[in-house]
């Protein structure tokens, strides 16, 4: 049976401004603000006309880290691929697939040719979660069984060096919500102890990753490098001594965020297989992710080699480009609703696929910006249905609250998801019990929420 064919009637965006309650770091980038983007979709399809809704932070230098562009540069540049979605997607029909593919492509043409991938992704990445969204409420399905039943056309879509088989044995092969742990992210040079912490907000929450794991019991843990050796094994001793308490079997990771050359890399590496005081982290490392920068990890010329399995991040700016990399010797792939719902999904046929043939891979959920409300629910839900068991969620810990939001919604959230939220000073708080978060509800009709973000209260976005 073909998968539905969707008509795209029009497209609303709209923007909210979220402060942070902690300085965000990304490199020698600082964030206390930013806005969270709200696309709205309205389709017509086999049951009629329905709306869908996706949400992203859009955040600085992420994207695009040319040092030539400022903050406030590389955000006008992921709002300009919303534009692109708005004015080039209205009258298209499609599958939801195929309307994505096609999207990318149109968007990337008109954008400026020396865009990032990563970046000029960013908006179809945002009407595709919208369409998913309403794809589901027009056939009154969650999302694992929507997917199961292919009605997004994943498997008329599947590329060459996938094949339909592949794609149609995984959608069935897909993993329906129930808990998620939470992977806390220690930031280079956070606070690790409470004498540490020298500006406290007033919301009651933790600040020092000692505060965290007494709060919140967290067990996996993403730890960031600056990608100088000596100095990155001076702060993992530091974080190590602060874990060591909580015994093994931790899960950790590493992010080093495209800051290290192949040598320097290597030198990390042996100096961490030497560290005694970190041999307890050592023995619970997972992986580490986009050591090398992005426009020298998928060269052909320039396979990879590491002591540790390495995974792709900032280099997934292409359907292919995990394919591509595990060619070069990469690990696996971080998997964001910010890069594709759908190409996780595809990612997550190859991992099968080569499971099967006795060649495992990693994929993982990473994503510190996703905020409570529709953008965390619809990013965990990808994240869980592709088996991932825990996932970097720390939206919650930089701002959260669903800022602004209405108190309508913030309630029908509270009261249709009450397993993942509990009522806070600020708004809406995780409800983590021992480093995990229950999220059993988001197995409802749509995309995620049980709730449509209040969006006539919302701002439209300005460019």
């Amino acid at each position: 049976m073909s998968a539905p064919i969707y008509h795209i009637r029009d497209i609303a965006l709209h923007a909210r401004d979220v402060t942070l309650r902690l300085p965000f770091r990304f490199g020698d980038t600082e964030v206390r603000a930013a806005q969270e983007a709200y696309l709205r979709v309205t389709v017509e399809g086999p049951e009629g006309v329905q709306k869908g809704t996706a949400a992203q932070l859009m955040v600085p230098r992420w994207f695009d880290k040319r040092p030539a562009l400022d903050n406030d540069a590389t955000v006008a540049e992921l709002k300009a691929t919303l534009g692109s979605v708005a004015r080039l997607a209205p009258g298209r029909s499609g599958t939801v697939a195929r309307l994505g593919g096609e999207l990318r492509a149109s968007v990337r043409d008109d954008l400026p040719p020396d865009t990032p991938g990563l970046a000029a992704g960013f908006g179809p990445a945002l009407l595709e979660a919208a369409l998913i969204d309403a794809a589901c409420r027009g056939a009154d399905l969650p999302f694992v069984a929507a997917a199961r039943a292919d009605i997004f056309g994943l498997v008329e879509a599947a590329p060459d060096w996938l094949g339909a088989d592949a794609m149609q044995a995984a959608l069935a092969d897909l993993h329906t919500p129930d808990r998620m742990m939470i992977r806390h992210t220690v930031g280079y040079g956070v606070p690790l102890t409470a004498a540490d912490v020298t500006d406290r907000p007033t919301d009651g929450q933790p600040v020092a990753l000692q505060d965290v794991i007494g709060a919140w019991g967290v067990r996996a843990f993403k730890i960031k490098l600056k990608g100088d050796p000596e100095a990155d094994i001076a702060w993992l001793e530091r974080v190590a001594a602060i874990l060591a308490p909580l015994g093994p079997g931790l899960k950790i990771s590493l992010d080093a965020n495209e800051q290290y050359a192949p040598e320097s890399f290597a030198d990390f590496t042996a100096r961490l297989t030497a560290a005694p005081a970190l041999a307890g982290l050592r023995a619970d490392l997972l992986f580490v992710e986009q050591p090398f920068p992005r426009e020298l990890s998928l060269v052909a010329a320039h396979p990879v080699s590491a002591d540790v399995p390495i995974v792709i991040d900032e280099a997934d700016d292409a359907p292919d480009a995990l394919y591509r990399a595990l060619a070069l010797g990469w690990s696996g792939s971080s998997v964001k609703s910010c890069k594709g719902v759908l190409r996780a999904v595809q990612n997550f046929a190859l991992a099968r696929r080569r499971a099967a043939e006795g060649r495992p891979i990693i994929l993982t959920s990473e994503d510190l910006t996703c905020q409570p409300g529709l953008s965390w629910q619809q990013d965990t839900l990808m994240a869980a249905a592709i088996g991932a068991t825990h996932s970097e969620r720390n939206g919650h810990y930089f701002a959260g609250g669903m800022q602004g939001a209405s108190d309508a919604e913030k309630a029908a959230f509270l009261s249709r998801h009450g397993d993942i939220y509990r009522d806070g000073p600020a708004g809406p708080q995780l409800r983590i019990t021992d480093g995990r978060v229950a999220i059993g509800s988001l197995d409802c009709t749509g995309f995620g929420a049980a709730v449509q973000p209040d969006l006539a209260s919302t701002p439209e976005l300005e460019f």
